[in-house]
């Protein structure tokens, strides 16, 4: 098969989309995908025959795909909707526990799950691929006696990622603009990193979540030159943690990176509920 960068995005997104929620959305994407790459290839096909008396030609081959791939993207958004409505049912059943959303974001293999996984004891798929994670998770974090949060886990983003794909995904995007701190994890040990912080940030805004705060989790310190980066806390002129330098798998920075994590969750809030959020 040849594919174009957004088809072989979807194919991959295909492959690893295991929830109900995530199937719809790739799929969804798919079509929209499809509608709008339809070619005049069925010239050599006549139109089929008209209904009623047989009188003139009726519909192309093409028109025909081009209504029946509309039919089938209006009933996926309806079931979209109402996935859509379930989630803020549960959204609003969080929010009244009243806990800060942490949500995890980041470019796509940036170490986004590991650290999930690490944080939260969770058992989401994390591995050396891009997108390996499609599905949001959504894990109450104890961080101490006096915070508690709700830590998110989402897709990973990538460079111009296209806006079909964001619309596609907007139900699951909506956690990330609606969290109270976004963890914006990057991979420290690649030499573009700079712009890939860029490149995510361009899609947060896209997807209405620039304005949402940030603390900037430099991972995988440990595939740096020795002295290059060490772990701990980065505050600026303030004193205000904006930062943290960690490595998952070396398991460093990590109590410095709950540190910070507490200092945000009580942030502009006082004391926060942690009556039940060990992470489950």
């Amino acid at each position: 098969r040849v594919l174009d960068r957004v088809g072989l995005i979807l194919a991959i997104f295909a492959k690893r989309a295991q929830s109900q929620e995530g199937k719809l959305q790739v799929e969804l994407a798919q079509l929209n995908h499809l509608s709008g790459r339809l070619v005049r290839g069925y010239g050599h096909l006549q139109s089929q025959k008209g209904g009623i008396g047989l009188k003139g030609p009726g519909e192309t081959q093409l028109e025909t795909d081009r209504r029946l791939i509309g039919q089938k993207i209006t009933a996926l958004k309806k079931q979209l909707a109402q996935v859509k409505k379930q989630r803020a049912t549960r959204r609003k059943s969080r929010m009244e526990g009243r806990l800060k959303t942490f949500a995890i974001v980041g470019y796509t293999n940036a170490g986004k799950s590991s650290l999930f996984n690490r944080l939260t004891k969770a058992d989401v798929l994390a591995k050396d691929q891009l997108f390996a994670t499609l599905d949001t998770t959504a894990r109450r974090l104890f961080l101490s006696h006096e915070a508690g949060v709700i830590l998110t886990d989402t897709v990973g983003f990538v460079r111009d990622l296209p806006h079909k794909l964001v619309s596609a995904f907007s139900a699951t995007l909506e956690e990330t603009a609606l969290a109270d701190v976004l963890l914006h994890v990057v991979d420290a040990s690649n030499p573009d990193f700079e712009r890939q912080m860029d490149d995510v940030n361009a899609v947060l805004e896209e997807i209405g979540a620039h304005e949402v705060p940030q603390l900037v989790v430099y991972n995988k310190i440990d595939l740096l030159p020795e002295g290059v980066r060490d772990a701990g806390v980065l505050r600026d002129n303030s004193g205000r943690a904006v930062g943290v330098n960690i490595s998952v798998t070396k398991s460093l920075g990590l109590d410095a990176l709950r540190e910070a994590m507490i200092e945000r969750a009580l942030e502009n809030g006082g004391k926060r509920s942690s009556e039940n959020c060990e992470a489950e």
